[in-house]
């Protein structure tokens, strides 16, 4: 049995439920992936994704116990978390927990499970994710982060992970209208890097030096500068650190020494402020959703809570303002 396959235009988002596992293989282009059942029982696969650009997230669920073998593109580089509930798993030969990363970035790797399994996973295109990480740190891509294995990290940061994936493609699935906006797909792209790397640094030695001070807030106001023109354009870190040369740690310290907040807090409060001037110029037939969304606010009632936190009235109110003006 299979249920047929969603697509939106742009095959940007893509899913499929199926008994046939043929079929499910088929489905995952250039994923070179082999199923074959070894435990009884009625084995459904639900697959989905979602593409961001550089970065493909997706959420796979199997319920009986089978294998998977699977050679991805060199051009990938992807980390998989496996839910706690999918029971014992061996992931190359080896039996991992509930604190481990699966990173399948070495060649051919394979996962045998007894039970059922479920996991999301973010692969990352593979020179992008070099860069933005040079970028970030300051230090290329360590080698151990290319190796197919289970890496030992910290469970709270795994589970960050893998809660956050998979909302960000939940996200997207209910209101594909998201991908639409070019800046919104990078914003969620950059998201979805920040957690992998906050997953994937406990893994090994990764030690940052920060840069002198003076360095730190020569390159804060050169970000300042940039977002007083282009914080609507939904920079991301690793693109403010390109323009401050800075590592993102160096980044962080120097907003918390000259603003007393973070880059990302900063940048936050100044699209408030941009919805805020658009809301008092705005139409009556401009709406606050619209207005919302062009600067990059995705979940619309955090976004009230934080506009009325700041400017102590509901983003209705500010439009109004404008409407008694007529």
């Amino acid at each position: 049995m299979q249920f047929p396959q969603k697509n939106n235009n742009s095959e940007q988002i893509r899913s499929i439920s199926t008994s046939n596992i043929e079929a499910l293989a088929q489905f995952q282009v250039n994923k070179n992936r082999h199923y074959t059942q070894l435990q009884p029982g009625s084995l459904v696969g639900d697959y989905s994704e979602v593409n961001l650009g550089d970065v493909q997230i997706f959420r796979e669920s199997l319920t009986a116990g089978a294998r998977i073998v699977a050679t991805p593109s060199a051009t990938f580089v992807p980390f998989a978390a496996i839910s706690p509930e999918s029971g014992n798993y061996r992931f190359c030969g080896k039996e991992s927990k509930n604190n481990t990363l699966l990173q399948a970035t070495g060649g051919e790797w394979d996962i045998c499970f007894k039970n059922r399994l479920d996991y999301v996973c973010a692969a990352f295109n593979r020179e992008t994710l070099n860069t933005n990480i040079e970028l970030l740190t300051g230090r290329e891509i360590p080698a151990e982060w290319l190796v197919s294995k289970a890496s030992v990290t910290n469970l709270y940061e795994r589970n960050c992970y893998a809660q956050g994936v998979a909302t960000i493609l939940q996200s997207v699935q209910c209101r594909p209208e998201i991908l639409q906006n070019t800046s919104s797909q990078r914003m969620l792209s950059d998201a979805t890097l920040k957690l992998a790397l906050n997953a994937l640094m406990p893994t090994t030695q990764f030690i940052e030096k920060l840069k002198p001070q003076a360095r730190r807030i020569q390159g804060v106001r050169r970000v300042i500068d940039y977002l007083q023109f282009n914080a609507a354009q939904l920079p991301t870190i690793p693109e403010l650190c390109k323009i401050a040369k800075l590592s993102e740690r160096s980044l962080e310290y120097g907003f918390r020494e000259y603003l007393g907040v973070t880059p990302v807090r900063y940048l936050r409060l100044v699209r408030l402020n941009g919805v805020r001037r658009d809301l008092l110029a705005a139409t009556p037939k401009e709406t606050i959703v619209n207005i919302a969304l062009n600067w990059g606010f995705l979940e619309l009632g955090r976004f009230a809570g934080e506009y009325r936190q700041l400017f102590e009235e509901l983003p209705s109110e500010t439009h109004k303002k404008n409407w008694n003006k007529v």
